[in-house]
C-alpha cells in the first residue's frame, strides 16, 4: 500500500495559494476542451425518377430519361447510421443504409436523366432514381487500395451515377451491338442463361423470353471497391468496355449525405446498355429500383410489389430504410442475387443520390467478364 502524501508536507505555506490557483485553472481548461462528439444524422430524403423506353428490331430508338433523389446520413466525428454502420477510424466512409431506384420512360429534366433506347436490333434497359440513407465518417487520409485493387485516380473525366432495373434484355445482349467477342448473356424467366443471343427481348411484348440475368446486380469486393454494370451513351457507350469510377463525395444535384459517404470509394463497371442518359452519366444496374415505362419484372417475378413506378421500393416507403429492406426481403425471397444487390444499395452504396465521380477507361477484371459473358473490346 502506498502511504498518503499531504500537500503541506511538500510545499511551503507561502506557495499554497499560488498552487491552488494553478490547479483550478488547469481543471477549467480540461473541462472546456472535453466536448463530447456529436453523431451524424441518420435521416434521409429522396424521391424516384423516370427513365426511357427501348426499341427493338432496328426501329427508331425511343427517348428516355430518368432521375431520382435519395439521401443518407453523415456528419460528426464518427457518423452513426442505420444497420449499425458508421465512420471508420481512418475517417473513410462506412456504408449506411438506403433505398433503391427507378426506371421508366418519357421525357425527364436534363439534370435527372436515365434510361435508354436500344441501337439497331437491340433492346435496351431503362432509368434511374431512388433514394436512401446511410452513414459516413469525415477527416483523415483516404484509404489505401488493396493489393488487387486499382490505384487511386488523381484525375479523370467528370461524371455522375444514376440507377435502374427493369428486367429487360440489355442492348449489349445482341451480337450486332458488340464490336468483338460475345454479347452479354441473357436469361430465361427462371434465370437460366439462354444459349442464343437472338431470343426476343421480354420488354418487346408478344412473348419475348430474354430477360436481364440476376447476376447483373452489383457486388462489393471490399469496403472501398465494388463491381457492377451500367448503361452509358455517346463516346462512353461501347459494349463491354470497363471504367474505373471513383466517387468524389459530391452529388450531381447537390450535396447529400449518401454521396458524401461514398467519397474515395471506387467501382469498376462494364457498359452493357445504351441510350437515354447524358454523355457524362452512367446508369447503374441495381435490383428493385422501379420499372418505369418498361416492365418485364412483373412477367419474370410474378405478383410482386415493385414499389413506386418511378423510385421503386424506397420511394414507396417514403424514404424509410427499414421499410425498404423489408420490401427487398419480400420481393426477392428465394432470389439471393437480387436480394444481395438490393442490400448492396442499402449498404455499400450508402443510398447515395446521383453521386458525382471521376472516371477513366480500364481493362475489365476477369470477375466482371466471367459474370456478364461480355467480352472487353479494349
Amino acid at each position: 500500500m502506498r502511504r498518503p502524501i499531504f500537500l503541506d508536507t511538500l510545499v511551503p505555506d507561502t506557495l499554497l495559494p499560488r498552487l491552488a490557483l494553478v490547479v483550478f485553472f488547469s481543471t477549467s481548461c480540461l473541462q472546456k476542451d472535453a466536448a463530447p462528439s456529436t453523431p451524424g444524422a441518420d435521416a434521409a430524403v429522396g424521391s424516384g425518377g423516370g427513365s426511357g423506353a427501348t426499341s427493338t428490331g432496328g426501329s427508331t430508338p425511343a427517348p428516355g430519361g430518368s432521375g431520382g433523389a435519395s439521401g443518407s446520413a453523415s456528419g460528426g466525428q464518427a457518423a452513426v447510421a442505420p444497420s449499425g454502420t458508421g465512420g471508420r477510424p481512418d475517417g473513410s466512409a462506412q456504408p449506411g443504409s438506403g433505398g433503391l431506384t427507378a426506371s421508366g420512360g418519357g421525357a425527364a429534366p436534363p439534370e435527372a436523366t436515365g434510361g435508354r433506347a436500344a441501337t439497331g436490333p437491340a433492346s435496351g434497359g431503362s432509368g434511374s432514381g431512388g433514394s436512401g440513407s446511410g452513414g459516413n465518417g469525415s477527416g483523415g487520409a483516404p484509404p489505401v487500395p488493396g493489393p488487387n485493387e486499382p490505384a487511386r485516380l488523381t484525375s479523370g473525366s467528370s461524371g455522375w451515377a444514376s440507377r435502374y432495373w427493369d428486367c429487360c434484355k440489355p442492348a449489349c445482349g445482341w451480337k450486332a451491338n458488340v464490336r468483338t467477342g460475345n454479347p452479354m448473356s441473357s436469361c430465361s424467366q427462371s434465370d437460366q442463361v439462354l444459349s442464343s443471343a437472338d431470343t426476343k427481348n421480354a420488354c418487346d411484348g408478344g412473348g419475348g423470353g430474354a430477360f436481364m440475368c440476376w447476376s447483373g446486380a452489383p457486388w462489393s469486393v471490399s469496403d472501398t471497391l465494388a463491381y457492377g454494370f451500367v448503361a452509358a451513351s455517346a463516346g462512353n457507350y461501347v459494349c463491354g468496355r470497363c471504367y474505373q469510377v471513383q466517387f468524389t463525395g459530391a452529388g450531381h444535384n447537390g450535396s447529400n449525405p449518401g454521396a458524401t459517404a461514398l467519397m474515395y470509394k471506387t467501382m469498376v463497371v462494364q457498359v452493357i446498355n445504351d441510350g437515354g442518359v447524358a454523355a457524362d452519366q452512367m446508369d447503374l444496374l441495381i435490383p428493385g429500383g422501379g420499372v418505369g415505362a418498361l416492365n418485364a419484372c412483373s412477367t419474370q417475378w410474378g405478383n410482386v410489389d415493385l414499389g413506386a413506378q418511378y423510385g421503386g421500393f424506397y420511394a414507396a416507403c417514403k424514404n424509410d430504410a427499414t421499410c425498404t429492406a423489408q420490401m427487398c426481403q419480400t420481393a426477392f425471397a428465394g432470389k439471393p442475387e437480387l436480394l444481395a444487390g438490393c442490400s448492396w444499395f442499402l449498404g455499400w452504396f450508402s443510398g447515395a443520390d446521383n453521386p458525382s465521380f471521376i472516371f477513366k477507361q480500364i481493362a475489365c477484371p476477369s470477375a466482371i467478364t466471367q459474370r456478364s459473358g461480355l467480352s472487353d473490346p479494349g
